[in-house]
């Protein structure tokens, strides 16, 4: 905390000797920082920002106590994992759903020897293209994906990675989350 003080005491002479208006920033700035530096570093013993535990919803009490409260949100549900599916077979048909809107999405369906089509949706078109990905069309196809509407028949199969002529192609993380959305994965 010393180096802190340090830091601003000799800002704030800087700041005597005339500096402009971005000296008074700077200041402002370390200011705030070494605030909410101690706040996280001090907890709530300190009058710091209170500690929830994993799995708990916990709310303040009258004396600035950490409870335990049970919380109602209607129309929110839980996060549940999906479990992975596997799925390969030939594909029988490629389509590119909202493309008319902007914001199109290859799905093809295969045909896995049991006689139904299973539909996959993949990614946009411009994303398959950009991590060379191969063509889909009349393809041997082989993955893991998602169903995320398990009740409703026939719903789609949301492609995680999907192997095509040899290569495999990431299409979404570990939760389903789509890549192409987030370009650091």
């Amino acid at each position: 905390m010393n180096a802190w003080m340090s830091m601003v005491s000799q800002l704030g002479a800087r700041l005597r000797r005339g500096v402009s208006g971005q000296g008074v920033l700077a200041v402002g700035g370390i200011l705030l920082l070494a605030l909410i530096v101690a706040a996280i570093l001090l907890g709530p013993e300190a009058g710091g920002t209170p500690r929830i535990e994993p799995g708990t919803v916990q709310a303040l009490g009258n004396m600035g106590s950490p409870q335990g409260v049970a919380v109602a949100m209607p129309g929110l549900t839980p996060f549940v994992p999906m479990r992975p599916l596997q799925f390969a077979g030939r594909v029988t048909q490629v389509v590119s759903i909202g493309a008319d809107v902007g914001w199109g999405q290859l799905h093809i369906w295969i045909n896995d020897g049991s006689g139904t089509l299973l539909e996959i949706s993949l990614a946009p078109k411009i994303y398959l293209d950009q991590i060379g990905c191969p063509s889909f069309d009349n393809a041997r196809v082989s993955g893991v994906g998602f169903i995320f509407d398990p009740a409703r028949p026939n719903a789609e199969l949301y492609a995680r990675e999907i192997v095509v002529a040899g290569t495999t192609c990431r299409l979404r993380d570990d939760e389903g989350l789509a890549l192409w959305m987030n370009p650091t994965q």
